[in-house]
């Protein structure tokens, strides 16, 4: 292989240049080479370097191995010289590329699922958070003494260990690579304080990564560039593990690295960052850097990262006050967790609290223990009002019109609405097996053909276990999946119990012809369904106490099954996060018997209302969301409130809000997002986007420029009711 390829594929190189046909080994070799010659992006608005760039042909901690097989057709074009070694090396890598290897698992019937969007399982390796705590107070020359101390444990774990060695290797390449170029962009920089900081910048990667960090602004360093190499994902417990760097320094210097950092996350369009929260005692955690987190959130007004504040028994009441002050900007964060919810729902994992309290949000807002697992985040979702469709026409998919749900009768012959009941949560139950089989089938894919040496090593359990990140190595493998059209399902279901089974006044034979018919020639029908009474986000338990169970059943079902991380301990467990695919889910779903449209996209908003279905405020939403034992959920279980600028930026729109927060919280509510918004501005926002280009919204766990969402979200979020 001509040795030009090295730097226009250096990944595929350093693989296979690899001496080892150990794949663990062979990808950190990638690793190596990638470090060796990756393109280091220094910005002076954000200062410390961005080594995230990736080739063709590379590891991704989300994808596994990947390629881009239009951009090595690309690049054999611009180097006919090299033509053949970029054909070898899609010839090489395509075969094994992990999404490509997780494909051919999948079956017909999975295919289908995930096409109508009844759900899907297992097709992204998901999120975690790293032990950057261990990083920043080790160094990488500690974490190799604990390779040291733990790999006579495990000699059959040999090859895994150089590979953890030779990834450690790669990241101090790069912190070499900064400081021979911070060195030399600081005698070009117009600038005499971006110059000052380069020099610092310079001096601080003679030290980290390799030792600790001795200030914030080399904690701010080593941290960035390994966030960036090891693709960009969720800080966590930020205010945490950069809080002895941080107490090392002078504030003012350290509030200066913080705002150049900030500016690096919104670049980045990083994850999430979670503040606050208690230890295993309840004492609070928070501190200073908290502080100056939702500050530098205030004045940057960015719609990311998403920030995650944990709440519990003993938070100050400054930090309700500071977060109330950055909602009130619009950004829709910090998102509220519930740590007296959170944590004794993580113990039930059997997690003891010393770990449940060291819990952060990931991607969006699943659940995760700093540096010590990886919990799919996610491993699938199931639409449970495509489950409901299921149950009413046997089995057949009103989009399609195939038969892809089990057959569980016909709904005209169940005489009574537990029948009927039954033949849903069956269909309920053959949904989750679908998806655990999908996830498990993906999960030792990753597990056996794309392990990740580098993330390993921050990840608690690995070294200690002699085991990959991807391979059950982590202290905790639990898995996550998602819930879509909860309120959807239960407003349906309260319709179809008292008009079919209580009071008669519509047989199960016209709803069925009129659901299959979208409703045509029947709008009168329609009307009547849509206009029940019973709808979920109004305090009302006809249909409160049936959303609570679907839930109660649904995650009761999924803990019966284990992970392919560990079969023997990781727990299936489930959690309802809104994203933009929710219009998706709406778009192949058929008509329902709460008198929606087929393909109408505005689906539940997380574990509240339907959009525009909640008409009695706040309190009864509230006390409708409550209805659920949150206790179930193990992932984020995502409530949204959304409030009028107006009515919001008042003294008492504040007490109003900090007291609706409190009870949701006291009465066991976990989690709570607010959206403050300005109803003209996002009409006018559809209207003039280039006006609004900086206007924020929440969409169920993250916020975003609402110009950039789809039109059918737009809409959706426009019809949501507003306090």
């Amino acid at each position: 292989m001509n040795d030009a390829i090295q730097t226009i594929e250096p990944f595929a190189y350093g693989f296979l240049s690899c001496k080892s046909n150990n794949l663990s080994r062979q990808i950190a070799s990638g690793m190596l080479q990638n470090a060796k010659v990756l393109p280091l992006l220094f910005d002076e608005e954000v200062v410390f370097p961005n080594a995230g760039w990736k080739p063709a042909v590379t590891y991704l901690f989300g994808g596994g191995i990947c390629v881009d097989v239009g951009r090595l057709d690309n690049e054999a074009k611009e180097h006919p010289e090299l033509a053949d070694d970029i054909n070898h090396i899609k010839e090489v890598f395509l075969p094994q590329a992990t999404g490509r290897l997780i494909g051919e698992t999948q079956t017909e019937l999975d295919r289908k699922f995930m096409a109508n969007h009844t759900g899907w399982g297992g097709t992204w390796g998901g999120h975690s958070n790293p032990d950057y705590q261990m990083l920043l107070e080790m160094g990488t020359d500690g974490l190799r003494d604990r390779i040291a101390k733990y790999r006579p444990q495990h000699p059959e774990a040999s090859d895994w260990y150089d590979a953890s060695l030779t990834a450690l290797e790669a990241l101090d390449t790069v912190g070499d690579r900064c400081a021979v170029e911070a060195a030399e962009l600081a005698q070009k920089v117009d600038s005499p304080e971006i110059a000052k900081l380069y020099s610092r910048l310079a001096e601080a990667f003679k030290i980290v990564p390799r030792r600790p960090a001795p200030d914030f602004l080399a904690a701010c360093a080593c941290f960035y560039l390994c966030f960036t190499f090891d693709g960009t994902d969720s800080p966590g417990r930020f205010d945490q593990f950069m809080l002895s760097a941080y107490n090392n320094s002078d504030p003012d210097d350290a509030r200066m690295a913080l705002e150049h950092l900030w500016i690096g996350f919104h670049k980045l369009r990083a994850w999430n960052l979670c503040i606050g929260g208690s230890d295993e005692n309840w004492n609070d955690m928070s501190n200073p850097l908290t502080y100056e987190v939702m500050a530098v959130a205030r004045k940057f007004l960015f719609n990311t990262p998403n920030i995650t504040l944990r709440c519990h028994r003993n938070t100050p009441k400054k930090i309700f006050d500071e977060a109330y002050k950055t909602l009130a900007t619009g950004i829709g964060m910090p998102a509220l967790y519930n740590d007296e919810v959170v944590c004794p729902a993580l113990e039930a994992l059997g997690i003891p609290p010393v770990d449940s309290h060291n819990y952060c949000m990931n991607g969006c807002n699943q659940i995760d223990i700093q540096g010590k697992s990886h919990m799919g985040l996610e491993d699938g979702e199931i639409s449970v009002v495509k489950c409901l469709e299921y149950a009413l026409f046997n089995g057949e998919c009103l989009h399609t019109h195939e038969i892809i749900g089990p057959q569980t009768g016909d709904a005209r012959d169940f005489a009574t609405f537990d029948e009927f009941f039954a033949a849903y949560k069956k269909q309920l139950d053959w949904a989750v097996e679908m998806v655990v089989n999908m996830a498990n089938k993906a999960q030792q894919v990753y597990g056996e053909h794309a392990p990740n040496p580098f993330r390993s090593n921050m990840i608690r359990g690995c070294v200690e276990h002699g085991k990959d990140y991807k391979h059950g190595g982590p202290f905790y493998n639990h898995g996550q999946i998602l819930t879509e059209g909860l309120a959807d399902a239960a407003d349906s279901l309260a319709a179809i119990k008292h008009f079919v089974y209580d009071t008669h006044e519509i047989s199960m034979d016209e709803l069925l012809t009129a659901l299959r018919n979208d409703f045509k020639d029947n709008e009168q029908l329609r009307l009547k369904l849509r206009d029940y009474k019973a709808k979920f986000g109004n305090d009302n338990p006809e249909v409160d106490d049936l959303a609570a169970e679907i839930i109660r059943h649904h995650y009761s079902d999924m803990a019966r099954y284990r992970t392919w991380r560990d079969p023997v301990n990781g727990i299936y467990g489930g959690g309802l996060s809104t994203f933009q695919r929710t219009a998706t889910y709406g778009s192949t779903l058929g008509a329902t018997a709460s008198g929606r449209h087929a393909g109408d996209p505005n689906l539940a908003d997380s574990i509240g209302a339907v959009p525009g279905f909640d008409t009695h405020g706040p309190t009864a939403a509230i006390k409708s969301a409550l209805s659920y034992d949150h206790k179930l959920a193990k992932s984020g279980f995502v409530f949204q409130l959304k409030f009028e600028k107006s009515l919001f930026n008042t003294p008492e729109g504040r007490d109003g809000f900090i007291g609706l927060w409190k009870t949701f919280f006291n009465n066991g509510g976990q989690q709570l997002s607010v959206n403050v918004l300005d109803s003209a501005a996002l009409l006018e926002a559809q209207k003039e986007p280039d006006k609004y280009r900086d206007l924020i919204v929440r969409v169920g766990g993250y916020s975003e420029y609402f110009v950039r969402l789809p039109a059918n979200l737009q809409n959706n979020i426009i019809a949501r009711t507003l306090y």
